[in-house]
């Protein structure tokens, strides 16, 4: 039978008998090649309890086991010579005898009727039924229950409540005026995220050593650094003199009268006044010859001007340790605060018998590298995995590999409990669409453990291929021809520095998408988007379907097909930058700020 080259890669992708490893576009299939690879798998006469789908949300788990079953259940319905040409379209190179057929017919009872049900699962209830089937091995309780966020979020303000009110009232009050900025909440929940990062004793000298202040700095230390005596005088002085210069003289004389004493209010206000500003060519360095105006420091206060610039080095100076101080005090104070309010929150979960997300994926792998017990709870579960597929890999945090790793050790030994099966992995992943960094996913870990299966499986002598889909099946071919042509154009040639350039992928990228909208595009190069700015660098600065002329800022587009187009015409090309200036998509799918470079 012969297939596309998108079809035929997706097919070798699902090939059984071989570990894969998948990097997917989006678009690209990667749903169906999965459930493609389980539904060969079955027809290989797997068992379905041996194997284990690991995903990253309950949305895709439940998606793609109803696609597993809609499939399966229509073979079950399906005549010889339909079933025949699906399974071929399949990949089945074989000869589909009668048997074959009836086999294939009966997957979808089995599936259902497996002992446990076929496992697609997140990883998280993967963990959860392991840790369910080996309670006192891994320390926890037989009858825990799994958190849900909500309930994470009443534990979280129920904590910090019960702290408040007890012997840790000064220490909350404390935490609470240094994130005064900050949601409360949403800072105890990143503590708990990183909890471990707060297992160690606080060590205030080391941190302040760390920060390069002396040991014991304090506050009065650091007024002692800018007041030396003398400057009370000195700044009524400045005052008056700048009340008579110029029209920033006069602004700079109304900033000095709020000096009041020695406080970090005064600090922030000689800052302002003394040094240079965050985007000048020299930030935050004394201003000196610069301040006052000339006519002021030759004339009214040509006398008091060494001292003015020694008082504006003094604060230069101090400005660093105002600010390493600042961290200092910071860091000390949220790392007193969250240990105590991890104590009492972990306290408290264990009480309720309660285990967060967190705490699955931790006990687990700390269950399966466990060794005193690892070898015999990996025997036990290797007498029941033997194809392992994973998918959203980009969103794997660290922790969760080290689980998945661990499940596939016996995979890549060359040992376990039935050696004389065939037993694969399959990951498949886009690093540009990951986004629970928050949570811990690092798409650079998708490389890595990709390099450390291929060592692994190819030292055994084990077959492993790296695939790439790279065929969209979400877009028209007059847009990803569009697409290429605006990647091609000056390739590796900085739109800023390259008028034509830009004007050029206007004009492709407008065309195309004045048929898609089916109305005219109205640039408004001048008024909306500054004047000597081509059009094309706009699309990430402002909102996309304004861009595009399909609506107005702040309305719905007029066409929600031109603003997808529109979007990802700003994705793929990367089109959207004055050098450093606006932000563009990185590798990873993130918004990050850079010069554009066509092409790249």
């Amino acid at each position: 039978m012969k297939r596309d080259a998108a079809s035929e890669r997706q097919v070798q992708a699902a090939e059984p008998g071989v570990s894969t490893w998948v990097s997917a576009n989006a678009g690209s299939g990667k749903t169906r090649v999965l459930t493609d690879r389980v539904a060969r798998l079955l027809l290989e006469d797997v068992s379905p309890e041996h194997i284990l789908c690991l995903t990253y949300t309950k949305a895709a788990a439940s998606e793609m086991q109803n696609r597993l079953f809609k499939r399966l259940g229509g073979w079950a319905m399906k005549p010889d010579a339909a079933l025949r040409t699906e399974l071929s379209t399949l990949g089945i190179t074989e000869r589909m005898t009668n048997e074959k057929l009836r086999h294939a017919r009966t997957l979808f009872a089995r599936a259902i009727e497996a002992p446990g049900g076929l496992k697609i699962q997140t990883i998280h209830s993967f963990c959860a039924a392991l840790l369910r089937r080996f309670p006192l091995e891994a320390g926890v309780g037989p009858n825990f229950k799994e958190m849900d966020d909500r309930a994470a979020l009443q534990l979280r303000g129920d904590c910090v409540e019960q702290m408040a009110l007890a012997a840790d009232k000064a220490l909350v009050a404390r935490f609470a005026e240094q994130i005064s900025a900050v949601d409360f909440d949403e800072i105890c929940g990143e503590i708990i995220r990183n909890k471990a990062l707060f297992s160690k004793t606080i060590d205030r000298d080391q941190i302040y050593g760390d920060l390069g202040l002396p040991v014991g700095f304090c506050q009065a230390d650091l007024f002692s650094m800018v007041f030396t005596g003398g400057e009370d005088q000195l700044l009524n002085r400045l005052i008056s003199a700048l009340k008579t210069g110029s029209v920033t003289d006069q602004k700079n004389a109304g900033k000095l009268t709020e000096v009041k004493g020695r406080s970090l209010a005064t600090l922030k206000v000689l800052e302002n006044v003394f040094l240079a500003g965050a985007k000048t060519s020299t930030p935050f360095m004394a201003k000196l010859g610069k301040f006052p105006t000339k006519k002021l420091q030759i004339r009214a206060l040509s006398g008091d001007m060494a001292q003015i610039d020694d008082w504006m080095r003094r604060v230069e100076t101090a400005r660093e340790h105002r600010l390493c101080l600042n961290i200092a005090e910071k860091t000390v104070s949220l790392g007193a605060f969250a240990q105590r309010f991890i104590q009492r929150y972990e306290a408290q979960k264990l009480q309720r018998g309660w285990l967060d997300f967190d705490d699955l994926i931790l006990k687990a792998r700390d269950l399966l590298t466990d060794p005193a017990l690892a070898q015999w709870v990996l025997y036990r579960l290797d007498g029941g995995i033997d194809h392992i597929l994973v998918d959203e890999a980009q969103d794997t945090s660290p922790v969760q590999w080290q689980v998945i790793e661990r499940l596939a050790q016996e995979f890549t030994s060359g040992q376990g409990a039935r050696s004389d099966i065939i037993r694969t992995i399959f990951v498949v992943g886009d690093k540009k669409q990951s986004i629970y960094s928050f949570q811990g996913a690092d798409p650079s870990e998708f490389d890595r453990m990709k390099q450390e299966f291929d060592s692994k499986l190819t030292t055994l002598a084990q077959p492993f291929q790296d695939l790439t889909l790279e065929y969209s099946f979400r877009s028209a071919e007059a847009i990803l021809r569009s697409l290429e042509q605006a990647g091609a154009t000056a390739p590796y040639r900085r739109l800023k520095d390259d008028q034509a350039a830009a004007e050029s992928v206007w004009d492709d990228a407008s065309l195309l998408l004045s048929q898609i909208c089916g109305q005219p595009l109205t640039a408004r190069r001048e008024r909306d988007f500054g004047a000597g700015r081509p059009p094309a660098l706009v699309p990430l600065a402002s909102p996309c379907y304004a861009w595009a002329g399909c609506g107005e800022e702040g309305e719905e587009p007029a066409s929600y097909r031109g603003l997808v187009v529109v979007k990802r015409l700003a994705r793929f090309s990367g089109i959207g930058s004055l050098a450093g200036a606006r932000l563009v998509v990185n590798d990873y799918g993130s918004y990050v700020r850079r010069a554009v470079v066509l092409g790249q």
